[in-house]
């Protein structure tokens, strides 16, 4: 149990108790998944030294100044989400799916001699682009539920109170967005000594007891990126490019608890029922930038090197909290819709460094690596009435450096292309920290098929069509609180994550 419990405290999903700004936070607007065009994501995301595709500026900018042409593309993308969660022993599977627009570009190029690039010195061509690409995609659901015959939610609650003082007052104080308070208002907890308080359990020397939890956390949002791309070609031997980014947050969570006593041993204890529900809206922008190179040494053959700035993200909470409870077949409530609170402050994500390389033919296509490393642990949260003292503090002891590999390949036959690629992010947790192992890498498997439709000439208009199919996995664990008093125990629901992703990619070349 302690094991789990650790794995639950940093866990990637944010518990709904824990309702200031900290280390998840950071974590949670640091990552990315597998992003792009369909091209690049059948080819596994692995295009920082291919290039020639809007959405890969994203990854490095050198890429823009690979086009001999101006092109304009938009992507479409269903995506459908799975979640197994088992807690307590109960199974329970949640989905949802929707459309997105994952990628859209427009590039202009001018070449300064002709089109035959071992006739061409010097500067050869120029590059400028608009790109948006979401990076990650927040938009999923979990339910999970059993039968807890060793804590309740208002164990945590009088953990929140210890050390406070409440008067003595009937029900319906202003406590906003204090859920300790509301506690106290609602019956659920009890005081046991100065400033010590305990649960109804607790205080009523309620033992033996079996309540049925359950939870519902629904979860919309996304981080796009917007980036203004240059490039520039020098003898079709070394490309550079550099972008400017602004990146957008929205992001949404909706935690509904909800415990139910059916078994008590204390005919003292009046409690039957209680509701807490958690509400966080996040919102903010940020800018950055990127910069990067690729070396084409022989014709089959380009390395690439980028490195991605921190990017400094202005964000706004909006939450609320309300608890509902039935003790002593009487109703008390605090509306969660009548009590929001705000709070501004800023979060520097890492950088990112990202090396690459490809082998190319150009008739039978490409095999290319891809390796990012990020050091989570150089995130950093401040805000100007806080310190996060702590929060930053854990950030820096919790979170390591992972490393991101992503392979890819296409082949080609005629006007047809056929891609396959596989996506490995590695985890960000410092397993030495816990004394466990937090080893929840996130993976991707992809295929993809693409079309071109060339036009009678050289110089006119080209039509093509992409599209791919990405699947990925991963293990997360989820707690909906979490006891330190020793002796308490905590449960965990261990969610099973899977995601298949559709993408459609149209554009034209001209």
């Amino acid at each position: 149990m302690l094991k789990k419990s650790i794995l639950v405290a940093y866990s990637i999903c944010l518990s709904f108790y824990a309702y200031a700004q900290n280390e998840q936070d950071a974590l949670r607007y640091s990552q990315n998944k597998l992003f792009g065009s369909a091209r690049v994501q059948g080819a596994g995301g692995a295009f920082g030294a291919l290039g020639a595709d809007a959405s890969a500026v994203a990854i490095n900018p050198a890429g823009i100044a690979l086009y001999r042409r101006n092109e304009l593309s938009g992507s479409l993308a269903v995506t459908s989400y799975l979640i197994d969660s088992k807690y307590i022993g109960s199974i329970n599977t949640e989905s949802k799916t929707g459309l997105n627009i994952p990628q859209f570009g427009l590039v202009f190029t001018k070449v300064q001699q002709g089109f035959n690039g071992d006739e061409t010195k010097d500067l050869v061509s120029y590059s400028f682009g608009f790109a948006v690409n979401r990076l990650n995609d927040f938009n999923q659901n979990t339910i999970f539920s059993g039968n807890n015959t060793k804590s309740s939610i208002s164990d945590f609650f009088a953990e929140q109170a210890n050390g406070r003082t409440f008067p003595n007052s009937t029900p319906f104080n202003s406590y906003v967005n204090d859920i300790a308070g509301m506690a106290w208002s609602t019956y659920l907890i009890d005081s046991i000594g100065a400033k010590k308080y305990g649960s109804t359990f607790v205080s009523n020397k309620d033992t033996a007891f079996s309540i049925h939890q359950s939870n519902i956390q629904q979860i919309t949002g996304r981080i796009n990126e917007y980036s203004f791309s240059s490039g520039l070609n020098f003898s079709n031997f070394i490309y550079f490019g550099a972008s400017l980014l602004f990146q957008n947050v929205n992001y949404e969570s909706s935690n509904f608890f909800k415990e139910t006593v059916d078994k008590s041993s204390s005919p003292s204890n009046l409690y039957t029922s209680s509701n807490f529900t958690s509400i966080v809206k996040t919102q903010g922008t940020g800018i950055g930038g990127r910069f990067g190179f690729i070396v084409k040494p022989i014709d089959f053959f380009r390395v690439g090197l980028s490195y991605t700035t921190p990017v400094r993200l202005n964000l706004k909470d909006e939450y609320s909290y309300g608890l509902s409870t039935v003790v002593g077949g009487s109703n008390y409530n605090y509306d969660a819709r009548e009590r929001t609170d705000y709070f501004d402050y800023n979060l520097v994500t890492p950088s990112k460094l990202t090396v690459s390389a490809a082998i190319l033919h150009p008739k039978l296509g490409f095999i290319s690596i891809d390796w990012d490393q990020v050091d989570y642990k150089s995130a950093r949260l401040t805000a100007s009435n806080y310190e996060f003292v702590n929060a930053n503090a854990a950030v820096k002891s919790n979170y390591t450096i992972a490393n991101n590999v992503r392979i890819g390949s296409e082949l080609k036959y005629k006007n047809s292309r056929f891609r396959a690629g596989y996506a490995y992010y590695g985890s960000p947790y410092n397993a030495s920290s816990f004394g466990v192992s937090l080893d929840n890498p996130t993976q991707s498997i992809s295929g993809g098929l693409g079309f071109l439709f060339p036009s009678v000439d050289n110089y006119s208009s080209d039509f093509y069509i992409d599209g791919a199919m990405v699947y990925t996995w991963n293990t997360y664990y989820q707690t909906p609180y979490q006891l330190l008093e020793k002796g308490k125990t905590s449960y965990s629901a261990e969610n099973q994550f899977t995601m298949m992703n559709f993408i459609v990619t149209a554009g034209f070349r001209f």
